[in-house]
């Protein structure tokens, strides 16, 4: 039996993670890459909507920012358009302010896929709108982004995709959350 240091530990506890399979990544590929593209082949537009979404609130916000003094009105209205699509893809993140949870009961019709889809193309109009009056040269491009998201959304509600009590988790972004955090902590105990 002798001396169980860390080492034989981690040891044991990596193969045990190995053992569940969730360090083995078969055919596929690695991390959350491989994840999505498995996502990909599925055909589930209700996902690539979501990451479009997740994607136009964290670049417009980022950008607008970066920007805002070469856009400054159309930047302000981009950033508030992108707090109000934030707010309906990651209900997740609103659970600690009381004026997001005050928002996300008014906006419980949107999830009807096709309702969303429709409010995402006509904030899209509304950038190149916004873009006519005042400007910004992100603007258009940050419309561009909503219309194709509104697109994938319409898509998803015609395949028979519906929103679901899941899709209020991070879970339900395409990626599995267990196998990331077992990579993580196997990193992090300096197995991997």
């Amino acid at each position: 039996r002798g001396f169980r240091g860390p080492f034989t530990v981690a040891t044991r506890q990596l193969a045990r993670m190995q053992a569940a399979g969730l360090l083995n990544d078969s055919q596929q590929g690695t991390g959350c890459l491989a994840d999505l593209k498995q996502k990909w082949k599925e055909g589930k537009f209700k996902t690539y909507a979501r990451w479009g979404g997740i994607g136009n609130v964290i670049l417009t916000i980022t950008l607008s920012i970066l920007f805002i003094t070469s856009m400054f009105m159309g930047g302000i209205v981009c950033i508030l358009f992108a707090v109000l699509v934030g707010i309906l893809e990651l209900p997740f993140c609103c659970t600690c302010l009381p004026i997001c949870q005050k928002i996300q009961g008014y906006m419980s019709a949107f999830e009807i896929y096709w309702i969303r889809g429709i409010l995402y193309i006509l904030l899209g109009v509304l950038m190149f709108v916004v873009y006519s009056q005042v400007g910004g040269f992100l603007v258009p491009v940050f419309g561009v982004m909503y219309i194709l998201d509104g697109l994938c959304y319409v898509l998803a509600h015609f395949k028979g995709e519906t929103h679901t009590a899941a899709d209020n988790s991070a879970d339900s972004l395409g990626l599995d959350t267990n196998k990331m955090k077992a990579k993580a902590a196997a990193t992090a105990m300096g197995i991997v």
